[in-house]
């Protein structure tokens, strides 16, 4: 489905440094990091926005400069925020998707809208942000893509609409033949949902794994300094809260403890981020 290889991308003072993950079909990849890690960047990279200084991205086997119109017909994007045609209604925003992708099924788009409960008349102008990435949803559904890229897409809505696009997000890939990649930094919203991870500092990888591997590798200590350090732990970080501390480390031989537990995604990466060393 998609294969990046060493991508490399350098923008003023920020650089993205050999980036490599494979998504196969029928799969949800979260692409995590803070604000200003890089996701945006690689996304555009995606698309064919930027070009990379070094590396190899394939979609379908195929490559994105030299094959953009094959690609791009195969693929739905779904942005942060609908900015873009403020003037027009949803109506004249479907002719421009009619004109824009080969299989572009009209009807499969009305059923989305209606279901959304938004007005075909509405103008994108006036449409709230949840259900502007409603629309933008609609349009990536309606064109047989096989895979969907979403930057950012629940940043900023409450929980209910969220929660709504996550389940049809599952939905979606339910037949097994499409993949998805989420870039976000509420992880909480891939814990029940990704099958994959990727996760960007600074312009770096950190890891890219699945779920289940993540959900094995890792583990947090939880308690008092001396407990921490009579564990003999090798802890890739530390961190002090009000009434204890806690270590994030690799669970290579099965330690077992009361003080031991699963952590979040968010636990680990505010660890790597921001935990003491």
């Amino acid at each position: 489905m998609i294969r990046i290889e060493n991508l490399s991308k350098t923008r003023g003072k920020f650089s993205l440094e050999d980036i490599s993950f494979e998504l196969k079909e029928g799969f949800i990849m979260g692409l995590i990091g803070p604000n200003g890690s890089g996701k945006t960047t690689l996304i555009k990279l995606l698309l064919g926005l930027l070009r990379a200084d070094k590396g190899d991205i394939k979609f379908f086997n195929k490559n994105i400069f030299k094959d953009e119109v094959y690609i791009k017909d195969r693929i739905g994007f779904v942005f942060d925020n609908f900015n873009f045609y403020q003037h027009l209604n949803i109506k004249d925003y479907k002719k421009i998707l009619q004109g824009s992708y080969s299989k572009f099924d009209e009807s499969k788009f009305n059923s989305y809208i209606d279901s959304f409960g938004i007005s075909k008349k509405s103008y994108i102008g006036n449409l709230s942000k949840g259900e502007g990435i409603k629309v933008m949803l609609a349009g990536a559904l309606s064109h047989e893509a096989k895979l969907i890229i979403l930057d950012e897409p629940t940043a900023g809505l409450d929980p209910i609409v969220r929660k709504d696009i996550l389940k049809l997000l599952q939905e979606v890939i339910e037949d097994g033949d499409k993949s998805i990649i989420i870039s976000t930094h509420i992880t909480s919203d891939l814990d029940g949902i990704a099958d994959y991870i990727t996760f960007i500092n600074k312009g770096k990888l950190v890891f890219t794994e699945d779920m289940e591997s993540i959900k094995e590798k890792y583990r947090i200590f939880r308690g008092s300094k001396e407990e921490l350090d009579n564990s003999n732990l090798d802890f890739i970080s530390y961190k002090k809260n009000k009434y204890y501390e806690e270590g994030l480390f690799i669970n290579e031989n099965s330690f077992d403890s009361e003080n031991v537990s699963i952590p979040s995604l968010e636990d680990i990466m505010y660890h790597y981020i921001r935990g003491e060393k």
